[in-house]
């Protein structure tokens, strides 16, 4: 146990090492594939993303794959958000405990894609009569299993894609997640390194992948019969920007339904708060999930998120 407890104490070391050695020249603006960095739930979106610590559902493997063990049946979900101008962002994810791999095995995807916009060029600004399309994707596999009764730990594998009308570009990335339930009370302290792989080349120039690092601390701040509050914390540290800062709140009634808001600080250039409201189903031994989260944008207004689960 003491071997194995200073293996993981040294990969904590690592992890929080890491940031300052990667991002040490970084620059803001200069990352490719920025749909890696837009929220995929509405439960955690209606926190503020205040989720690193949280993540204790299928979600968890774009939050924090460590968090993925804390499923002890199949989850699915599928989140569709509706953007101003016609664009639309979706996640799905599956994940499934393996007894025989000794942890928790997940897919999931991500698209963001667009409708046809007018070729417009220097010389023909109305147009040249033709029309182009642009998307964005990302499909991996997780795999995260306990290390001890305490600490779990997680991986993701990924491909990602940005296609242009007639220009693609693709990669592909690693994130990391660990998940560690502290003996005080209930908290839980979660810590991520995200989209870490080779740069991505569109006509001929290589742009780095949005590396971060994220770092979490979640508890139940209060927790009493058929009540119970939450309370997550975020820092983000990305390559491409200032260091970034969560604060969210979720309140369950007996666990089944569920109020959200958060707020985010620091270097956001979009989204500053959600609200959010969330209910449980349960259908025989099935259990149905809905989640709706609110979310500003400023001069592009709101963006509303709806969330589906099962687990099953």
């Amino acid at each position: 146990m003491g071997r194995i407890m200073r293996r993981y104490k040294l990969l904590l070391a690592v992890m929080l090492l890491l940031p300052a050695i990667v991002f040490a020249q970084a620059k803001v603006g200069t990352a490719a594939a920025q749909f890696l960095e837009i929220p995929v739930g509405a439960r955690s979106v209606g926190m503020g993303d205040a989720f690193i610590a949280t993540a204790n559902d299928v979600s968890a493997i774009y939050y924090n794959p460590g968090g993925l063990t804390n499923l002890t049946r199949r989850e699915a979900m599928f989140t569709h958000t509706i953007w101003p101008a016609g664009i639309s962002h979706d996640f799905f994810a599956f994940a499934m405990p393996v007894d025989r791999l000794g942890g928790v095995v997940g897919v999931s995807a991500i698209a963001l894609t667009t409708g046809e916009m007018v070729e417009r060029t220097v010389g023909r600004p109305e147009g040249t009569g033709r029309t182009f399309t642009a998307s964005n994707l990302a499909a991996g596999i997780t795999y995260s299993r306990n290390m001890t009764d305490r600490f779990s730990l997680g991986l993701t594998w990924k491909y990602i894609g940005e296609y242009y009308a007639d220009v693609q570009a693709h990669s592909w990335g690693f994130d990391i997640g660990t998940l560690y339930q502290t003996a005080f009370r209930s908290l839980r302290i979660g810590m991520t390194f995200s989209n870490f792989g080779p740069d991505i080349t569109m006509l001929q120039s290589p742009y780095p992948l949005p590396m971060a690092f994220h770092f979490g601390m979640a508890m139940e701040a209060y927790e009493s019969g058929p009540h119970k509050l939450t309370v997550g914390w975020n820092g983000s540290h990305p390559n491409d920007n200032l260091e970034k800062f969560q604060v969210g709140t979720e309140y369950w009634y007996n666990d089944m339904f569920a109020v959200r808001a958060g707020y985010k600080f620091g270097a956001w250039d979009a989204d500053r708060y959600g609200v959010g409201v969330g209910a449980k189903i349960p259908v025989s031994t099935t259990l149905f999930k809905v989640d709706y989260a609110l979310s500003e944008m400023r001069e592009l207004l709101l963006a509303h998120r709806f969330t589906l689960g099962v687990e099953f």
